[in-house]
């Protein structure tokens, strides 16, 4: 059960973890990725390449490693501290982002692990970094226990389209009331913002259209949607071009890419909704 933890020279969110190992007193094994242990992950990364993410900005330090599990980032790596992989759902895979932590996937994770989330993201919160939610509308029970506790500087909704086609774009049976109690509790986070994918949907069996997406009707009924949640026409909110290319859906990977001037009537149809809808400049 040795813990292996890699480490790079002056990584505040390395001192973080090891802090959090001190308080835990779990033993284990540091190597300097730049210096001393330089060799060590060298053969590490080559042994494990597929399941190390490396960016524009190189590797996010921590990784720890243990018994074969491989944990990125200091959200991952504390999660896995501190319940193993109860938490995986809700953390995502780390990209540097100066004094944020984010990739906290509300939606994602087992709502029966919400306090063991709270442990994590608190000591994250108190070891001065920042934090930022996301949610699809899933698990608003858990987005209200870390509302409550302050848990989220930042929360990021991804409202996905008008309720009667949001379980086909979402890929699973949600109720709409939770949806609606979701949008309600982000619009109280200290800073927040609703984005919509203008994604292709496939439609019901037998429509002629098959695979089409949102239509400039079926957005400013998602405004509208959300101007009735949230009880404000004034909310951010965002929609954003859909890349085929980087959908999780197999199907759509052949629909042709929007070009950027396709959702000016989107957005202007949204606008009769949510005054200050925009057109976000980078793809999905």
């Amino acid at each position: 059960m040795s813990l292996v933890l890699f480490t790079a020279a002056g990584c505040t969110r390395c001192a973080i973890a090891k802090r959090f190992m001190v308080q835990k007193g779990l033993a284990y094994d540091e190597h300097d990725a730049a210096g001393e242990g330089k060799e060590v992950f060298g053969q590490f990364y080559r042994a494990h390449r597929s399941a190390i993410f490396r960016g524009k900005e190189g590797i996010e330090f921590p990784v720890l490693a243990q018994d074969g599990e491989i944990r990125q980032g200091v959200a991952q790596a504390i999660a896995w501290l501190q319940c193993g992989t109860r938490l995986d759902g809700f953390i995502g895979r780390s990209e540097r982002s100066k004094g944020w932590v984010g990739s906290l996937l509300v939606s994602g994770g087992d709502p029966a692990a919400a306090d063991e989330l709270a442990v994590v993201l608190g000591f994250l919160k108190k070891s001065g970094l920042k934090l930022q939610l996301s949610t699809d509308g899933r698990n608003a029970a858990t987005l209200g226990r870390l509302l409550e506790l302050g848990l989220g500087d930042r929360v990021v909704m991804d409202l996905k389209g008008p309720p009667p086609l949001y379980a086909a774009l979402i890929g699973t049976p949600i109720e709409t009331e939770e949806v609606n109690r979701s949008m309600a509790l982000v619009a109280r986070f200290p800073e927040y913002r609703f984005e919509t994918t203008v994604a292709p949907v496939a439609r019901a069996e037998g429509d002629p259209g098959g695979i089409r997406y949102l239509t400039p009707e079926e957005v400013a009924a998602t405004a509208q949607w959300l101007q009735a949640a949230t009880g404000s026409h004034r909310q951010p909110y965002f929609l954003r071009i859909f890349d085929p290319q980087e959908g999780p859906d197999d199907r759509f990977r052949s629909v042709e890419m929007l070009p950027p001037n396709a959702l000016f009537r989107h957005r202007t149809a949204a606008r009769k909704h949510q005054v200050l809808t925009e057109i976000q400049a980078t793809a999905t």
